[in-house]
């Protein structure tokens, strides 16, 4: 027992020493678990910061505010750190602490190069209906910078118009056609103006278009935005929609949406003449003004809705908005600004065009199933412009003598119209955005 004298002293320093060992090798870890927390809540603070300055952005431009001096910081400003602006506060900004700049610029279109060009606005400079922004938005957190840049419209449909949840954007596309499957033309008369992309061509008209190089760019080397987001198909994303029961017009009357408003109907619907509307047939004139939305939830049983009276948008500006979550047909005349969005399938009967007007008559369609156009838009009197957009296949009937515009499709792209030319004029007005989260 004498000789185990000591023992439990010599174990206690040697766990003393393993214990010091451990914490001296937990020091460095536990500094970095430190500093690291700090760094994520800087970062944070700074997207905070940014996502404020974004907002207030847009929030001047939705109030059309007049007075910028204490919100627009020059791009010199920000790289200089002369900051003309103020902080998250609303007081002068300490450049240790938290506060945002913000850039606002105007789209104005696209330059020799088929490159966007904008323009700074500056101090004194009013907001514009139906322009488009590039916002650039910079958060700071003691030293730690996020950049927000999205460009926002005025007049977006629903969502928070920004781009926070939902929201549009602007869309840029070289030629007549973007395809990512085989583009076909089938009529031997045809005359083809503008460029041709796609992932395989088939001539049936006697080798006039692609052989001779004129028309054929090969494979498309952007990336196609052709599907639209599911939550364009929703109710709950249009943030000021009105639900109708029964129609306030009699059967045959034309029905009125005014400027911005937004209307969402269960089909079939009540009418106050007839007791119910079992049909597929909408019988009636469809008129709605600047940056309206009529959004018709479509039959259940995969039958598609049948439109027949007439739809008139405004002769100029933003577009009347037509929303479908299933199937349309259009056998009816279209006149001024109209832009539709189809979750299904759309087809454009040539029964009855219509004549153009005499003001510009701008169309976009864009479905996620097949568009079926067998009607003229373009080139009668110069004033007819489409855009179409599929998430599957787009054929240009025969009957649809003559086109204007621009086509992309997910699939395949047929042509049997004898004149088809190209423009962008659609994707370049104001108001004929498109959904953010198209895929």
């Amino acid at each position: 027992m004498q000789s185990q004298r000591g023992s439990v002293t010599v174990i206690a320093i040697v766990m003393l020493l393993f214990l010091i060992v451990i914490a001296v090798a937990w020091l460095p870890m536990m500094t970095m678990e430190k500093t690291a927390a700090a760094s994520d809540y800087r970062e944070q603070q700074a997207w905070y910061a940014a996502e404020a300055g974004y907002k207030r952005a847009v929030a001047n431009l939705k109030n059309k505010n007049k007075k910028w001096e204490s919100i627009i910081t020059k791009r010199a400003e920000i790289v200089s750190g002369d900051f003309g602006h103020l902080s998250i506060e609303g007081n002068k900004v300490d450049q240790n602490g938290v506060w945002y700049a913000i850039g606002i610029m105007k789209y104005l279109g696209l330059d020799e190069n088929r490159q966007p060009k904008y323009k700074d606005i500056d101090e004194g400079y009013e907001p514009e209906d139906n322009a488009t922004y590039l916002i650039t938005a910079i958060g700071s957190c003691q030293g730690i910078r996020k950049v927000i840049r999205k460009n926002y419209t005025s007049g977006d449909i629903g969502g928070s118009g920004g781009g926070d949840s939902g929201g549009e954007e602007t869309l840029e596309l070289p030629g007549l056609v973007q395809a990512d499957g085989t583009v076909t033309v089938k009529n031997s008369n045809n005359t083809i103006l503008g460029d041709i992309y796609g992932f395989d061509k088939e001539d049936q008209s006697g080798d006039k278009h692609f052989n001779n190089g004129n028309n054929w760019q090969g494979n498309y080397m952007g990336t196609l935005k052709t599907k639209l987001p599911d939550n364009i198909f929703d109710k709950s994303f249009y943030k000021d929609i009105k639900t109708l029961d029964v129609l306030p017009v009699n059967n045959n009357e034309p029905f009125i949406l005014g400027a911005k408003e937004q209307i969402y109907i269960d089909w079939p619907i009540g009418f106050y003449k007839d007791e119910w509307n079992q049909g597929k047939k909408w019988e009636y004139q469809i008129r709605g003004g600047q940056g309206s939305v009529l959004f018709i939830n479509c039959p259940k049983n995969n039958n598609s809705i049948d439109l027949t009276n007439g739809i008139i948008g405004p002769s100029s500006g933003e577009p009347l908005t037509l929303v479908f979550n299933g199937d349309v047909i259009i056998r009816t005349p279209l006149q001024g600004n109209i832009r539709i969005f189809v979750k299904g399938s759309v087809k454009l009967d040539s029964s009855n065009s219509g004549n153009p007007t005499n003001s510009e008559e701008l169309l976009m369609i864009m479905a996620n199933g097949d568009i079926d156009m067998a009607r003229s838009w373009g080139l009668a009197n110069g004033k007819r412009y489409a855009f179409l957009s599929s998430n599957s296949n787009v054929v240009l009937e025969n009957s649809c003598n003559s086109f204007c515009g621009q086509i992309q499709a997910q699939n395949d792209v047929t042509i049997w119209s004898s004149v088809i030319e190209y423009s962008n004029k659609v994707l370049k007005s104001a108001g004929f955005t498109v959904p953010k989260g198209m895929k």
